[in-house]
């Protein structure tokens, strides 16, 4: 057993490629050789999902236990994503610290200062770290001072590490000693732990992360789960090295897993209160965020709608912020509209499903949430082409807006400035942030309103592009104006695509459609028939591209003979094209619709 005062819950959290997972392995490294000998085989431990490991990313928040000079240290990886915000907040609900990482060749980004903002909202001890050191040490004095002026923090509370070289690791865990305060004694009698992360096992059924806040929780006794009245008896119980490890018992103040044998997935969910009674008080969950972008998935063998279905609601398990809806489609037969919290999640989902679950799938055009108020005074939610009603029924369109802050140096703002305006955006502020001493560098934050809907046709590369890497984007509030909308359907060889169909300004619909019959062109493979591409509003083709044919020799195994011999096979050839263009099914690759996606 082990004191509440010898415990310590921490997170790390940072900007997306400032070095937590790097980081992480070095602490784990230094306090366990039993994690330095899986380091030896794989890196990136706290990456457990292979897509994580491949894509070189954190997409899900993942818990390791250590020791360290006799204390027990509970630390959560989180994602540093926009995307994948919601599962920062959740870890933050477990721990009483936060490691802020900043790399010192990047330096203080947007999405720097919302999980400085998070963690302060969750009244987290917050310990500054300036990362990636070793290959940025002329940059050091400069990084202190934006640390110090950005976000308030003094240069004698910044430790300076680098995850490639483990400098500064044990610094950062003795940090986490002195700064990060123990989890406070709890006045509760009773039992109670919130679940904050689950995964589905074949074997235990639903295995759920938990941080016990009262009581202990121990294997092979009886629980229930608070908001759903489901009771199990715990299977096992025990802590993330960062693999799961079983114990006997997990003691108040922990951080750890239980498993509960339930298979049905709608009966564990995330933000759950387990204790021994039904009775007992619930701790506050989560709150659910809001889907800013929808698509539907349907499988590309109709009969597997089935495998789909159990595999989604087994992935929702582990991704509580999907919003799943029934959905069927003539063309494509069963499938679900899924909300996603950007272009990243809903392109992770999918390939997850295919890779963890073994369903192919065939995603559509993904669309932002428009609201239609029509002439009968009736309000509908539009999340889909085909969810748009006939334009002479509507009385006022409307398209969701959002305010955003950008983080770049001043000199690259011309630049910022018209790419805000191509994508239909509006400065509404500018604000001085601050000057470098030492580079002369000066940084603005531009206060920004534009539709969502462009942020899903590639703006935020666009932004990097313009400002030579260094501009970040944090989200901020959403409202909803006044707009105007066609729908736009493609058709391959003379059939709709429905999933391609696709929601756009009336200005802007051509020049969209070019480059996505483009990318189609280059995406499908020649058949023995040419195919055409059009892009069709109503009945009126505005944008078209052809495929064409491949060419096959049928006379070149003939060594001279009658020339009507030749010409026989040839007119053969030509009817037979002829036939397969008008029956001919032309089978687009799955690849070619997440392409079509990246490009908007």
């Amino acid at each position: 057993m082990i004191a509440l005062e010898k415990i310590r819950n921490f997170c790390i959290i940072a900007h997306i490629d400032h070095g937590k997972t790097t980081l992480t392995d070095r602490i784990l490294e230094l306090t366990s050789t039993q994690h330095k000998r899986q380091l030896e085989q794989q890196d990136r431990l706290t990456d457990v999902l292979e897509i994580e490991q491949e894509r070189g990313i954190t997409i899900k928040l993942q818990p390791a236990t250590m020791l360290w000079k006799g204390y027990l240290l509970n630390l959560i990886d989180t994602p540093g994503h926009i995307d994948f915000t919601y599962e920062v907040s959740r870890s933050m609900k477990a721990c009483e610290g936060a490691l802020l990482l900043i790399d010192v060749t990047q330096g203080v980004q947007a999405q720097t200062i919302s999980n400085l903002l998070l963690a302060m909202d969750a009244d987290l001890k917050i310990t500054p770290v300036l990362n990636k050191v070793d290959i940025g040490e002329n940059l050091i004095e400069e990084r202190l001072e934006e640390i110090e002026q950005i976000l308030g923090f003094k240069r004698n509370e910044v430790v300076l590490a680098s995850g490639k070289t483990g400098q500064g690791v044990a610094e950062i865990l003795d940090a986490m000693i002195e700064h990060v305060p123990a989890p406070i004694k709890s006045r509760h009698v009773g039992t109670q732990a919130l679940v904050f992360d689950s995964i589905f096992d074949e074997h235990k059924g639903i295995i759920a992360a938990i941080r016990v806040f009262s009581g202990t929780i121990k294997k092979g006794d009886s629980y229930t789960l608070v908001n759903t009245q489901t009771k199990f008896l715990a299977k096992s119980v025990g802590t993330f090295a960062p693999k799961m490890t079983e114990t006997e018992v997990l003691e108040e103040g922990m951080v750890g897993y239980i498993a509960t044998g339930i298979k049905d997935v709608k009966q564990v969910r995330i933000g759950d209160t387990v204790s021994v009674k039904g009775d007992e008080h619930a701790i506050p969950g989560f709150d659910k965020p809001s889907p800013k972008v929808f698509a539907s998935l349907f499988p590309e063998n109709k009969e597997d709608y089935l495998l789909l279905k159990e595999s989604i609601q087994k992935l929702s398990l582990n991704d509580a912020s999907l919003s799943i809806l029934e959905d069927y489609s003539p063309l494509l037969g069963q499938g679900y509209r899924v909300g996603f919290l950007g272009l990243l999640h809903l392109e992770i989902t999918k390939e997850r499903l295919e890779r963890e679950f073994l369903v192919d799938t065939v995603v559509t055009i993904p669309s932002v949430e428009y609201h239609a108020t029509l002439h009968t005074g009736e309000r509908i939610e539009v999340k889909s082409a085909y969810d748009l009603p006939a334009l002479q029924a509507i009385k006022l369109l409307e398209e969701p807006f959002i305010r955003a802050e950008i983080l770049t140096p001043s000199d690259s703002i011309s630049s910022i400035y018209d790419t805000i305006m191509s994508y239909r955006g509006a400065i509404m502020s500018t604000k001085d942030m601050f000057t470098s001493r030492v580079s002369n560098l000066h940084y603005v934050t531009l206060e920004v309103d534009m539709p969502y809907a462009e942020l899903l046709k590639g703006f935020f590369s666009v932004m990097k592009s313009a400002s030579h890497g260094y501009a970040s984007l944090q989200y901020g509030s959403f409202s909803y104006k006044p707009t105007e909308l066609v729908k736009v359907d493609i058709h391959v060889n003379h059939e709709i695509v429905a999933p391609l169909s696709f929601l756009e300004i009336p200005e802007r619909a051509r020049d969209r459609s070019i480059t996505m019959l483009e990318t189609l062109k280059k995406s499908i493979p020649p058949h023995i028939f040419s195919i055409p591409l059009q892009a069709m509003i109503g009945g009126k083709v505005i944008a078209r591209e052809d495929i064409p044919a491949y060419k096959k020799d049928v006379t070149a195994k003939l060594y001279g003979g009658d020339i009507t011999r030749k010409m026989k096979l040839r007119n053969n050839q030509q009817k037979k094209k002829r036939e397969m263009k008008e029956t001919g099914k032309v089978r687009i690759p799955g690849e070619a619709f997440l392409k079509i996606i990246n490009v908007g």
